[in-house]
């Protein structure tokens, strides 16, 4: 059982007694709702939610796409403020109240074997009574019915105990930039699953928020020649202003002769796929040159059947095909692109909804309207009309 809160009859002082929180209690409603802030305990530390942005994942478990982990307070791409702190929490994170961080998703138990060795996005605790799979992650999987119910970042405040991964941020990073550390962390460990040493060439597949930031990663990483292929043509050209020294709209051109053409003749040395559908994967290996890696690192949603040609793809041309689940190890090097700001990361976010406004933004996400890109919830947003 996560957390270490103590009975709702003392809360923190200089806090409200209550936070607001969405949440999701069952599979398609949205409500908001009021949730008791409890006392904390001596490891533990309470968040004040300053941006949360909306994942593709956060529709999917509305849908029910990703188990039945209802009543779900969502939302795993949070920054904020440290808004209280116990006494060895402060002492061993070095954090005090004001600070400015952001928190990991994933909450490792730290003792298994995978979480031994580094890979703690392959937590494989388990925690049966309270509806656990494999891992559990903060907005995703926790039902809001575990104590103290503060698990999602689509609220004023998130419970964080003692076993989550804190991250300091850099006071100066404004929170537009810093909400974009999760999936800028999601793309820097795509890149370095797919070894992308200086010099080579890298292809991304897929223009959306985490595709674009993947192609500033593999800049970053010291690519030689970045292509990004999509079939969006403003995100296209979007990615050109992230590192993107080429692009290729699929829907147009055939993709490999394009790809050919971008690279002098050659194929990708490295191909990360992020579009989040089999049909990008299928493409992701006829990409690849061979001998070359491919970093699946899209979720294609439950059962989603790919299809790749043993022989012709895979045998014989003997590429590295390597999945890259979630932001293990990614969150420092995003933080140090971030604060760089080698590009206009702020940019990317493009709409700003309240938590009364959840269904308003994911319409306007399902219908691409506005030119929406990232879409981020603000529990400041209608805060003073109440």
């Amino acid at each position: 059982m996560p957390g270490s809160a103590l009975p709702p009859t003392d809360h923190p002082t200089n806090l409200p007694a209550v936070s607001r929180q969405v949440v999701f209690p069952a599979r398609g409603v949205i409500e908001t709702a009021e949730q008791t802030v409890r006392a904390l305990g001596p490891g533990d530390l309470l968040l004040r939610v300053a941006l949360v942005g909306v994942c593709a994942t956060d529709l999917h478990l509305l849908a029910g796409h990703i188990g039945d982990p209802f009543p779900l307070v969502p939302g795993h791409e949070f920054v904020g403020e440290v808004a209280a702190i116990g006494e060895r929490a402060a002492a061993e994170r070095g954090l005090a109240v004001g600070d400015h961080v952001a928190v990991e998703m994933l909450l490792p138990c730290r003792s298994c074997a995978r979480c031994r060795e580094g890979r703690y996005n392959l937590c494989e605790a388990d925690d049966p009574a309270n509806g656990f799979p494999h891992g559990r992650q903060l907005g995703v999987n926790i039902p809001r019915t575990v104590a103290p119910g503060m698990w999602g970042g689509y609220a004023e405040h998130l419970f964080v105990p003692p076993e989550a991964v804190v991250h300091r941020l850099p006071e100066t990073m404004p929170w537009q930039r810093a909400v974009l550390v999760e999936p800028l962390a999601v793309a820097c460990r795509a890149i370095a699953r797919g070894r992308v040493a200086p010099g080579e060439s890298v292809v991304v597949i897929g223009p959306g928020p985490v595709g674009i930031l993947a192609a500033a990663a593999a800049r970053s990483a010291g690519a030689g020649r970045v292509v990004v292929v999509g079939t969006r043509a403003n995100r296209l050209e979007l990615a050109r202003a992230f590192g993107a020294d080429a692009v290729v709209n699929s829907r147009e051109t055939d993709a490999v002769e394009a790809v050919r053409e971008a690279l002098g003749g050659t194929l990708a040395d490295v191909v990360i796929e992020i579009a989040g559908a089999t049909a990008a994967q299928e493409q992701a290996v006829r990409l690849v040159r061979r001998g070359g890696r491919v970093v699946l690192a899209g979720a294609c949603g439950a059962e989603a059947p790919v299809t790749f040609r043993a022989d012709e793809d895979l045998l014989t041309r003997e590429i590295d095909v390597l999945p890259s689940f979630l932001s293990a190890g990614g969150f420092e090097p995003a933080i140090r692109l971030l604060d760089r700001g080698d590009y206009d990361y702020a940019s990317l976010v493009t709409h700003r909804f309240g938590l009364d406004e959840v269904r308003t933004a994911y319409d306007v996400i399902e219908s691409r309207d506005g030119g929406v890109l990232k879409a981020v919830i603000d529990p400041a947003v209608g805060v003073a009309a109440r």
